[in-house]
């Protein structure tokens, strides 16, 4: 943003600007193109000259195609006087001593015009208006010829000093889809939970997968046969009736414990065998909320 200059900008004036005060003007079709494209802030010194030899130096703040527009205040400047001009006459984007003056009288430019020339040194400014001198190192020369930022990481050792803290062969765990660029997946592991241990480590077990051991599972079974002995039967007596002859017909005996002699076992109940009981339960939940991970070893 500033002063501007171009090259060869010299054309016919096609709308000369209204008197001494205007500020407006064009030139010849296609010939704006010669002169320096402004953006915010710029502006260019240019000559009106005629046929007789007069001349005006205007400041111009803007052009849009063969349109130009002179700063206020931007006529008759650098001992010049505003003067009315008329369609046909010249306009020069010339050098003019303003223009001199002005690049000369830059502040930065005579800062760093101070600064002495040394072998080695780069200038740098160090304040508004000041600068200074650095060094200039080999090594640097050699980063700042880098086209791209992969060559300035190559200068300066980058990718090596990276494979050095992670070494080929190292094997980590990864919470991705697939391995990173540089790594591979291992593949000899699948289906299988992390165990952390804290003796060496790198070993693997098991028979069981693990979605097959942490799955829904339901229980059901039998209780074994038993044999039940005498001592484990409850303690407990049987009624027997039998009935009398001759004068005590019809009366009877409640109990043996009521009966002289031997008492027939005939009609005693049960098989003496084993019985069993079968039971159900509540099903356990063994699928297990999970995290998939894979390993991969560094390339």
């Amino acid at each position: 943003m500033g002063l501007r200059f171009s090259n060869f900008g010299k054309a016919v004036v096609a709308s000369a600007p209204n008197g001494t005060a205007g500020l407006s003007f064009t030139v010849e079709a296609g010939k704006g193109l010669l002169f320096p494209a402004l953006g915010a802030g710029d502006y260019f010194y240019g000559i009106f000259k005629d046929a007789s030899g007069n001349r005006e130096i205007v400041r111009i703040e803007a052009r849009s195609s063969d349109s130009l527009t002179i700063a206020p205040s931007g006529r008759g400047l650098d001992g010049t006087a505003a003067r009315t001009w008329a369609a046909g006459d010249y306009f020069v984007a010339g050098l003019t001593n303003a223009a001199l003056q002005e690049s000369l009288s830059n502040p930065a430019l005579i800062a760093l015009g101070a600064l002495p020339s040394s072998a080695g040194k780069l200038p740098y400014f160090t304040g508004n208006a000041t600068a200074a001198l650095t060094e200039l190192t080999p090594f640097i020369r050699t980063l700042l010829d880098d086209a791209d930022a992969a060559s300035a990481r190559l200068t300066l050792g980058v990718p090596t000093a990276v494979a050095a803290l992670i070494p080929s062969g190292t094997v980590m765990s990864f919470f991705q889809a697939a391995a990173p660029v540089g790594w591979t997946q291992i593949t000899t592991h699948h289906n299988k939970a992390l165990r952390v241990v804290g003796g060496a480590g790198g070993g693997s077990g098991g028979s069981v997968s693990f979605t097959a051991a942490f799955t829904s599972l339901g229980i059901s079974g039998a209780i074994g046969a038993t044999t039940l002995t005498t001592a484990q039967i409850p303690a407990h007596s049987h009624a027997i009736p039998y009935g009398f002859a001759g004068a005590d017909a019809g009366s009877t005996v409640g109990t043996t414990n009521n009966t002289q002699g031997a008492i027939s076992t005939n009609n005693s109940i049960g098989g003496g065998g084993s019985h069993s009981h079968s039971f159900t339960g509540t099903a356990i939940n063994l699928a297990v909320q999970y995290v998939d991970m894979i390993i991969a070893s560094k390339d």
